[in-house]
């Protein structure tokens, strides 16, 4: 196995859902905040917001997880340019594969920060690690615990059912992954996404980069 160290390093930020009125649910700004704390002190790496909305979510509102997450990052003084979109996930394994499919199977190696809560960290790294393959160093940055999450139970469990979903395909076999998802879940033939970049606004009070 390689040792190289790639210097390429870039964020992604894991949504977990939107109000009926399309604004932030607790956890998804808790999330959004902390990736603005960690790319105000990485120079110029990106950040990819992740997410776009449950299948039972209508989106009469217009907007996506990613969307919303990436509003709330830029209110935080971080420049447009720095933020990318994958809205076509409604879950973790998504996530994982969307963003990678997206924006990094084309580079060698890296170091990629996942952002998310305690209780969905060890999926989420579980899941970006085997999507990525070798080359890449996956790292935790931990948002705060939402103080009424619930969901805490059910992490071993989803857990398992992620390891189950990634037996029988190689790690950083990203198209059999993509391949696997559609099969498995139906509801993502079609799923359409939007855009790859954060559309820019006007500049916001702090700016950092």
């Amino acid at each position: 196995m390689s040792t190289q160290k790639y210097s390429y390093k870039v964020a992604v930020v894991l949504g977990s859902g939107l109000k009926p009125d399309g604004s932030a649910t607790p956890v998804t700004e808790m999330r959004a905040r902390a990736a603005a704390r960690l790319i105000a002190k990485k120079g110029q790496m990106k950040v990819i917001c992740s997410g776009s909305r449950p299948p039972d979510d209508k989106g009469t509102h217009g907007k996506t997880e990613a969307k919303v997450m990436a509003e709330i990052i830029a209110s935080e003084g971080i420049a447009a340019s720095r933020l990318l979109l994958e809205d076509q996930s409604f879950d973790t394994l998504g996530n994982a594969i969307f963003t990678v499919d997206r924006f990094l199977k084309g580079k060698k190696g890296g170091t990629l920060y996942v952002v998310t809560s305690p209780f969905h960290m060890e999926r989420a790294l579980y899941l970006f690690r085997h999507a990525l393959g070798s080359g890449w160093t996956v790292v935790a940055y931990e948002a705060p615990e939402w103080s009424s999450e619930t969901r805490q139970g059910g992490a071993a469990a989803a857990l398992v059912r992620a390891e189950q979903f990634c037996s029988g395909t190689e790690k950083g076999d990203i198209d059999a992954l993509r391949k696997k998802l559609f099969e498995l879940i139906p509801a993502y033939v079609g799923r359409p996404h939007q855009t790859k970049r954060a559309p820019r606004k006007a500049s916001a009070s702090k700016k950092i980069a």
